[in-house]
């Protein structure tokens, strides 16, 4: 395996959903939009939404996201202005924290699986951030969950070859849009109390900016014959998220490929992680897999409660909780993303503190 081109990510910039909406005020109206579910079905979804705490953040007020009126095309308008605005100016912030300009960026990496529309988020923040118009674009938006990681991967393989190059990511969801009404079964209420939306936004390049991770190997891995695991399906009310029970077990069926992986490059010490919870039951496995305490998993489980499941951005708000306790200089970490597929991305980094 070849040594890893050398890549520094810089200070991340967030933009949150401004409207909080509690739990629990999601839980009590699933319950009440649902009064003929049958006893024990009501019980199953009020038990599994309790173990849900905490706050979501949602671009939209709480009442336009569940409302039944709302059609498809509304929903697809509002989501990509909403990611525009969103990635635009966490961008922005982003580019100001590396010292970077406009006209500095030679590529834009940009993942959102509910932004999918046409011209895509990567050509419509070249025009708003005055990109040059020949910078290199990879646009990608059927990564869901793994796109935090994966863009930073991209980004990694972008400046193999382009050494002094600057590398501008963005992962964003409006995942709050794929709520519907229709979708009833547990799962589908479960979904609707995790998500969260979110963009984060970073500069990769081959200096150090900012303080931040340095970049090591990449791994990236797809479980056989799991891809009804984690879908987004379309039908007239809109696109909604859907998953079996079997998902649950995707950490448990990589661990094999991802404990041979680290053993590969280093070992199974790690002093941090910047990993995308999926959700309670998946961050807990996948503390168990790598046999890690509470400490290595604080960050993730503090985005799961206060802000929800952000999809792709999920490991940019983890990472910024990071820089603001951050690990002895040289600390070995891991950013870790899983979504459909299923489909994992990788990293092992160091943390690169203060320059001498």
């Amino acid at each position: 395996m070849p040594t890893p081109t050398t890549a520094y990510v810089s200070r991340p910039a967030l933009v949150a959903g401004p409207h909080v909406v509690p739990a629990e005020r999601i839980r009590d109206d699933i319950l009440a939009r649902n009064p003929d579910y049958p006893p024990r079905k009501a019980q199953t979804v009020r038990m599994a939404l309790s173990n849900l705490p905490g706050t979501r953040r949602y671009f939209q007020p709480y009442e336009v996201v569940t409302s039944p009126d709302r059609t498809a095309a509304e929903r697809k308008s509002t989501t990509m202005a909403d990611l525009l605005d969103a990635a635009e100016n966490a961008a922005t912030e982003a580019m100001a924290a590396a010292d970077v300009n406009a006209e500095d960026v030679d590529c834009i990496v940009v993942s959102s699986a509910t932004g999918d529309g046409v011209p895509g988020l990567d050509v419509l923040l070249q025009q708003r951030l005055g990109l040059r118009p020949d910078i290199r674009r990879r646009p990608m938006t059927q990564l869901a969950c793994a796109g935090g990681a994966h863009v930073l991967i991209a980004a990694q393989e972008y400046l193999t070859g382009n050494p002094g190059g600057v590398v501008l990511v963005v992962a964003g969801e409006s995942l709050s849009s794929l709520y519907q009404d229709s979708q009833t079964s547990v799962e589908d209420q479960i979904y609707k109390g995790l998500w969260g939306d979110m963009v984060g936004a970073a500069v990769v390049t081959g200096e150090r900016r900012t303080p931040g991770l340095r970049l090591g190997h990449s791994f990236e891995y797809t479980i056989p014959r799991t891809t009804d695991r984690y879908r987004k399906l379309t039908d007239e009310r809109g696109d909604h998220f859907a998953s079996t029970r079997a998902s649950l077990r995707s950490v448990t069926d990589l661990g094999p490929a991802l404990l041979g992986w680290l053993d590969r490059h280093g070992g199974r010490e790690l002093d941090f992680g910047v990993l995308h919870p999926g959700g309670p039951a998946i961050v807990d496995r996948l503390g168990t897999l790598l046999g890690v305490d509470e400490a290595f998993l604080r960050h993730s489980k503090a985005v799961l409660a206060e802000e929800g499941n952000l999809g792709g951005a999920t490991v940019f708000s983890v990472l910024a909780r990071t820089h603001r306790t951050p690990p002895a200089t040289g600390a070995r970490g891991l950013v870790f993303g899983l979504g459909p597929g299923v489909a994992l991305s990788a990293l092992l980094v160091t943390w690169a503190g203060p320059a001498d």
